[in-house]
């Protein structure tokens, strides 16, 4: 996405000269106040997998193998935005613009499995274990941009705008319950018992803002003489924000479940939140 907006804007900004040199000015219709409503397609998507790492069991012939995963991926929500452009010439103008856009983070595919080989003639312990479904909250995000804006004449006019985004602080919680590993066995009853506990990721403005980049393309169909109804597709990209997981301690922990604690925390990657959406809009503008 980056390096499609870096070459987009070299293509835009010889797209500026010739709008420049073919579309004559005039004083009319030099300020624009636009809004939008549309939807968004995010593109976030990280799996997760993790294990506790080797264990020892003090007991001949025992061997433990054990693992977890699950997903999380964003899903799309509605969009709004506002803009005012103040056009230079006929064809070039400056946009300023506000866009809310509510994204969906959802867990899935939570799991954890566990193989204990026990000496012969015992067969060995199986067990997976579904999890429940971890929650995110994710305010929305609302990027303040400043953009380069193109049109063309006639009277249905093509558009074009790109330029710098500012993303304020990202508001986000992600809990997830996850396996911690084996801490205990039932060797008569052939079973093994497993330890689970709840981790949560946060990102609560400690991440400040930052800066990206947004392009977009569209079409205005005129209605009367200074109105035009919208039709825009636009992306975004920011760089990722990245955040560890913490334990959510709902009981004292045995020492062996600190120990697998421990563990996981250090294989469980952080949550590594890069904020890049496409979104397709319909709106109305007035033109002085």
């Amino acid at each position: 996405m980056k390096l499609l907006l870096e070459r987009g804007a070299r293509g835009l900004a010889l797209l500026a000269v010739a709008c420049l040199a073919a579309v004559p000015t005039h004083a009319g219709e030099r300020l624009e106040i636009a809004g939008y409503a549309g939807y968004t397609f995010p593109f976030y998507s990280q799996s997760f997998r993790y294990d506790p790492g080797q264990v020892s069991v003090p007991i001949p012939g025992v061997s433990v193998e054990q693992s977890g995963q699950f997903e999380a991926k964003a899903s799309g929500g509605p969009a709004f935005t506002g803009g005012i452009t103040l056009y230079a010439t006929s064809g070039l103008g400056f946009e300023f613009r506000y866009d809310r856009a509510d994204i969906t983070v959802e867990t899935r595919g939570a799991s954890y499995a566990v193989r204990v080989g026990l000496p012969p003639p015992l067969d060995p312990v199986v067990a997976n274990l579904s999890l429940t479904e971890g929650e995110v909250d994710l305010e929305a995000v609302a990027p303040l941009s400043f953009n380069l804006k193109l049109r063309t004449g006639g009277s249905v006019r093509f558009t074009t705008s790109f330029g710098a985004s500012k993303l304020g602080d990202l508001e986000m919680t992600l809990t997830q319950s996850v396996g911690l590993g084996v801490i205990g066995f039932d060797l008569p009853g052939n079973s093994a018992q497993i330890g689970t506990i709840s981790l949560r990721a946060t990102a609560a403005g400690d991440a400040g803002s930052s800066w990206g980049a947004n392009l977009g393309l569209g079409f205005q169909i005129p209605i009367g003489e200074h109105a035009a109804f919208l039709i825009e597709g636009r992306g975004f990209y920011f760089p990722k924000r990245t955040v560890e997981w913490e334990p959510v301690l709902d009981r004292p922990l045995t020492p062996i479940e600190q120990t697998l604690l421990d563990r996981v925390l250090e294989r469980l990657e952080p949550v590594e939140f890069e904020p890049w959406w496409v979104q397709a809009s319909f709106g109305f503008a007035v033109r002085f």
